[in-house]
C-alpha cells in the first residue's frame, strides 16, 4: 500500500514538472498590465524589454501579449527568439503557442545558427521538431553556399535542409538547379528530384533524380542523366561518376563519347575512366574510332581498353565481333588494336571484305599509318576470291601468307606467297565467259584499281593452265577454301545499336 502511495505522488510530481517547464513565464517587462478574464484566465500586457521564457527557449520584444493558462502569446517588433543558445530567430510579429511549442514570425524574418542563416519574410518554426518552415521564396544562407527555392524547411538540430519549387543552390565552385532538393549541411550532401541540372567548373550534368556529393565531386544519377565536358560526353539510365577523377560507372543504354581519344562507346554497361583511359564494357558493345577522314565502326560482346605508362592503349574487342569502315569490312571472333604499333589483329578465323574483294585467313593483321590503313598481313590458309567483271563469277587465290598495301584506304596492291594457286576468269566483251586460266607458282601479284583486278603476276616455278569454260572441269574453276560469302559482309547497320 506505501508502495502505491508513493508512486502515485511520484507520478504528479512528474506530471507538475513537466508542466512547469512547458508553462511560459516572464522575465521581465517595464510596464506590465494584467486583465483577469470571466472564464478565469489572464491576459497580460506587457510593454518595453519584455522578455519570456519557455524552457530552453528564451524571447524578447517591444511589447506582448501573454494569456494564461492557454500558454500563447503575440508579440511585436523586435522580436527575438533564442533556441539553447545556438538557434536565433528575429522578426517583428510573433504567434506563439507554447502547448505544442509552435510558431509564426513574420516581417524581415532572419534564423541563425552557428553555421548557416536563413532570410525570410514569414517561419512557421516547431520546436519539439527544431524544424523551421516557410512557403515564400526565400534563402538560405551557409558559408559560401546559397539555397534558394520557393518553400521549404530546415531541421536546425540535425542540420537538413527540404527544398521545393525553382530551387536553386550556389556556390563558388558549382551551381544546382532542381525541383526538389534534400540537403545534408554536415556531408555537403544533396538528394535532388525533378529535372536537374548541375554545373561544375566546364561540366554540366542532366538528371531526373541524383545525390551529389560536393567535398568529394561523386555522383550518382538515375532515370536518364547526362554529364558534357570540353571534348568528354556521358549518358545513361543511371550513372556513378566522380568529377575529380573523371571516373565512373554506367548502367544501361550506356554512352561515352571522348573526343581526345577519337571513340564513341555504346553499351548495357561501361566502366570508364578517362585518364589514363581505361573502359570495361559488356554485352553488346558499339565502338567507334575515327581513323582520318574515315570512321571504323566495331561490334562485340565485350571490350576492354588498357593504358600503358607511356599513354598509348590497347583495345580489345572480343565474342562475335564485326568492323565496317567506307573500304573495309570484316568479322572475327577477337578484335585487338595497339597504339604503339597502330596494328589491328583479327583472329582466328577472320573474314574480311574491301570492295570486290573476299579476304580469309587463320589470323590477320591491318597495320595503319597517321589513322589509315596502310598495310594487310594474312597468315595461314589465306584465301582471295574476287567478282569479275561479268558480276557473276569469281576469281580466286590460295597460299600460304599475303601481304598487301592500301592506297586512301582501299586496297593498292597484293603478294600472295607459300604454294600461291590462282583461278581467273577470260571474259570477252559481251561480258560472257570464255574460259578459265589456273595458275601455280611460289608467289603471286595483284594490282588492283578503282577496287577491281588490274593486273595479275605469277613467279618463280609457274605453271600453268588454260581450258575452255564449257569444258573445263570442276577442280579448274575453284579452288579449296574460297566460297565467297559476300551475303555475310558487314554493314554499317550491323555495327550500330538498334534505336528503340
Amino acid at each position: 500500500m506505501m508502495r502505491a502511495f508513493l508512486f502515485g505522488w511520484a507520478l504528479l510530481f512528474v506530471c507538475t514538472s513537466a508542466e512547469a517547464q512547458t508553462k511560459i513565464r516572464i522575465l521581465s517587462s517595464d510596464i506590465t498590465d494584467i486583465v483577469k478574464q470571466k472564464d478565469g484566465s489572464r491576459i497580460y500586457y506587457l510593454r518595453g524589454n519584455v522578455g519570456l521564457q519557455q524552457d530552453v527557449a528564451v524571447m524578447t520584444c517591444d511589447s506582448a501579449v501573454l494569456i494564461q493558462p492557454q500558454n500563447e502569446f503575440k508579440a511585436f517588433k523586435n522580436v527575438r527568439i533564442v533556441q539553447a543558445d545556438t538557434t536565433v530567430i528575429t522578426g517583428n510579429r510573433l504567434d506563439y503557442d507554447g502547448e505544442s511549442r509552435t510558431f509564426t514570425i513574420s516581417q524581415n524574418v532572419q534564423l541563425t545558427t552557428p553555421s548557416s542563416q536563413l532570410n525570410t519574410k514569414q517561419l512557421f518554426y516547431d520546436r519539439k521538431s527544431a524544424t523551421a518552415y516557410y512557403t515564400v521564396r526565400s534563402t538560405l544562407v551557409r558559408e559560401s553556399l546559397e539555397l534558394t527555392a520557393d518553400r521549404g524547411s530546415y531541421n536546425t538540430d540535425y542540420e537538413t535542409v527540404w527544398l521545393r519549387g525553382n530551387v536553386e543552390a550556389l556556390d563558388s565552385t558549382y551551381s544546382l538547379y532542381t525541383d526538389t532538393l534534400l540537403y545534408f549541411p554536415n556531408t555537403d550532401r544533396y538528394e535532388f528530384a525533378g529535372p536537374s541540372t548541375l554545373l561544375r567548373d566546364s561540366t554540366t550534368i542532366l538528371c531526373s533524380i541524383g545525390e551529389y556529393l560536393a567535398e568529394s565531386a561523386q555522383l550518382n544519377l538515375g532515370q536518364g542523366a547526362s554529364i558534357s565536358a570540353p571534348g568528354n560526353y556521358i549518358e545513361s539510365d543511371s550513372i556513378s561518376y566522380n568529377l575529380k577523377s573523371e571516373a565512373g560507372r554506367l548502367f544501361g543504354n550506356a554512352l561515352v563519347a571522348d573526343t581526345a581519344q577519337g571513340l564513341v562507346l555504346e553499351s548495357e554497361f561501361i566502366d570508364y575512366t578517362k585518364e589514363p583511359n581505361f573502359v570495361d564494357a559488356h554485352f553488346p558493345v558499339y565502338y567507334r574510332q575515327r581513323m582520318d577522314e574515315d570512321t571504323l565502326y566495331a561490334k562485340g560482346d565485350t571490350l576492354h581498353i588498357r593504358t600503358d605508362s607511356m599513354g598509348y592503349r590497347k583495345v580489345d574487342l572480343q565474342y562475335n565481333t564485326s568492323f565496317y569502315s567506307t573500304d573495309f569490312q570484316g568479322k572475327s571472333e577477337f578484335f585487338t588494336y595497339t597504339e604503339t604499333s597502330e596494328e589491328l589483329t583479327l583472329y582466328p578465323s577472320p573474314r574480311m571484305w574491301s570492295e570486290n574483294s573476299q579476304f580469309t585467313c587463320d589470323s590477320a593483321v591491318l597495320s595503319l599509318l597517321d589513322e589509315a590503313l596502310d598495310s594487310l598481313f594474312l597468315m595461314g590458309n589465306t584465301a582471295i576470291v574476287s567478282l569479275t567483271d561479268d558480276s557473276i563469277h569469281f576469281d580466286q587465290a590460295v597460299g600460304k601468307e599475303l601481304e598487301g598495301k592500301f592506297m586512301d584506304n582501299a586496297i593498292h596492291s597484293l603478294e600472295l606467297r607459300g604454294n600461291a594457286q590462282n583461278i581467273t576468269h577470260s571474259i570477252n566483251d559481251d561480258q560472257v565467259v570464255e574460259g578459265v586460266n589456273k595458275t601455280a607458282c611460289a608467289y603471286i601479284s595483284i594490282t588492283f584499281e578503282e577496287g577491281n583486278v588490274r593486273k595479275i603476276n605469277a613467279n618463280k616455278g609457274v605453271e600453268a593452265s588454260y581450258a575452255p569454260w564449257d569444258s573445263a572441269s570442276e577442280e579448274m574453276k575453284s579452288l579449296p577454301g574460297c566460297t565467297p560469302l559476300f551475303e555475310q559482309r558487314t554493314s554499317k547497320v550491323q555495327t550500330r545499336p538498334t534505336i528503340q
